[in-house]
């Protein structure tokens, strides 16, 4: 596929997004279940993403490119800094698990405590958010509830060149999936509609009855032989806090519509931030244990309302920018350091300070925090 320059990625935002306007709708959706796939007849008058474009720049970016981080050992996981349970894993693609966060779906959140890094982003009209957890270094029985799609998984599924398994989504960002991108898409409806080989289903509650695990989408890309050689850069770790912290900062809070906002509580025992939402701490059920980030980076990028319809009552589906740079606050052992990030369809978020060096994190899983403004979080 040659969608993967930013060139194109760059016209789809013009041609496929129509912007609808930034207000949330006026009645709070109900989610609905996943949508059925496009008919033979609407695909063949779907219209294509383009092969080139000219790109529209949302603003002049910094012409130095920066440092990269030291080259790590082998056995090293890139997005934890820990060893890997199996170092093989390292030289394959990260599985991306989209995850349900609603309500309902956050009282039965199974695997989020074993995934190298998690992205939280706002979707649905600016009502609610939706978990991405990435897999590469540790393997879980179970990871749940999964659920659709969203656009931003076409952005950070490319920047770390992993594959994505979600169990449906609308029309729109299902067909780019499963027919425009560069990566492997396995959707739960399409590639195992009985949940018996890469899907398994308890309960009937379509909020919280599908699950997978990082081994099931293995097993789907070595049968249809999309498994590849991966190499991509990591991020800079060290136990040691940089220097140039910015503040203490005990407690992080930040802002999500619909009545979702995130608040850490950082916990010298447990080694890191104590993740609460909607007023309640989170747990994974697989293991019963808190969820705890040893980092928490806070993202800002600039979201578009776009014209792709997500349920029943016409909710538009939300774009956001994750290429780019913007600004970053990183959250360790405390304290709290200043920066941006930059980004592209084949460099995952570089982690910057002042003078463009590269932010160092605490080793451990990594919570990206992805909002619109900066000041949505404080501390």
């Amino acid at each position: 596929m040659t969608f993967i320059r930013t060139q194109q990625i760059a016209f789809l935002f013009v041609c496929l997004i129509v912007l609808a306007g930034c207000s949330s709708p006026a009645a709070e959706p109900t989610p609905t279940p996943t949508k059925t796939p496009m008919t033979a007849a609407q695909a063949e008058t779907a219209t294509p993403l383009p092969a080139t474009a000219t790109p529209e720049p949302v603003a002049e970016a910094p012409t130095e490119v920066p440092a990269v981080p030291t080259p790590r050992p082998a056995n090293i996981a890139p997005y934890t800094g820990l060893e890997a349970e199996n170092p093989a894993w390292l030289t394959q693609r990260p599985i991306l698990i989209c995850v349900n966060n609603d309500a309902v779906g956050r009282s039965a959140h199974y695997g989020l405590s074993q995934a190298d890094l998690v992205y939280e982003y706002i979707v649905d009209g600016f009502t609610l958010t939706r978990l991405t957890a990435l897999f590469q270094s540790r393997d879980v029985d179970r990871v749940g509830p999964v659920r659709s799609a969203r656009f931003p998984n076409v952005w950070m599924t490319y920047m770390y060149d992993g594959a994505l398994a979600c169990s449906g989504g609308s029309d729109e960002v299902r067909y780019i999936l499963k027919n425009e991108v560069g990566f492997p898409y396995l959707d739960a409806d399409i590639d195992d509609p009985s949940q018996t080989r890469y899907f398994f289903s308890i309960g009937d509650d379509y909020r919280t009855r599908m699950q997978t695990s990082p081994d099931g989408v293995r097993q789907w890309l070595t049968d249809t032989g999309t498994q590849k050689e991966w190499d991509r850069p990591g991020f800079s770790f060290n136990t040691t806090p940089p220097a140039n912290a910015a503040g203490d900062a005990a407690v992080i809070n930040i802002t999500y519509p619909g009545g979702n906002s995130v608040e850490w509580r950082y916990d010298a025992g447990l080694g890191g931030y104590a993740r609460f939402q909607g007023g309640q701490q989170q747990f994974d059920l697989g293991n019963n244990e808190p969820i705890v980030a040893r980092n928490v980076i806070v993202l800002a990028a600039p979201h578009e309302l776009t014209d792709i319809v997500e349920d029943s009552l016409g909710t538009l589906g939300v774009d956001i920018q994750l290429y780019g740079f913007g600004d970053l606050r990183i959250f360790r052992n405390g304290k709290v350091y200043e920066g941006t990030w930059r980004a592209d369809p084949e460099t995952p978020p570089r982690l910057l300070g002042p003078g463009e060096v590269i932010i160092d994190l605490q080793p451990g899983q990594s919570w990206v925090q992805v909002v619109r403004e900066i000041t949505e979080a404080a501390y």
